[in-house]
């Protein structure tokens, strides 16, 4: 059996320069790499101001937005927590995750 990993770093769905918002454009990038395993970093668990000031924010957390029914099971691991929001790494997969653990080895605290 062959599986496809896919690794990528989101930059809480914006594009490198930061302006312009492409959460949209990176779920359909994913879905078309048919990948079984999906690494994530930078993914946006909540983040209450940016849900009120960009328009085309998910309802949903952005590794749910991203699962959508591609890949059924997901883990996320907070790792920068703050008063209105959190992000961190994810994991979406269309087998069965059976144990998670998040260890947060940041260094920039």
């Amino acid at each position: 059996m062959k599986i496809r990993v896919l690794s990528y770093n989101i930059h809480k769905g914006f594009s490198f320069s930061g302006w312009d918002f492409t959460l949209h454009t990176i779920k359909q990038a994913l879905q078309e790499t048919k990948a079984d395993i999906v690494l994530l970093q930078e993914v946006v668990g909540e983040n209450h101001q940016l849900r009120k000031a960009v328009p085309q924010w998910p309802t949903e957390a952005q590794f749910e937005f991203l699962a959508d029914t591609v890949w059924p099971h997901y883990s996320y691991g907070k790792n920068a927590v703050f008063s209105l929001s959190h992000h961190g790494n994810a994991i979406l997969s269309r087998f069965p995750i059976i144990k998670e653990e998040n260890i947060n080895i940041s260094t920039n605290r």
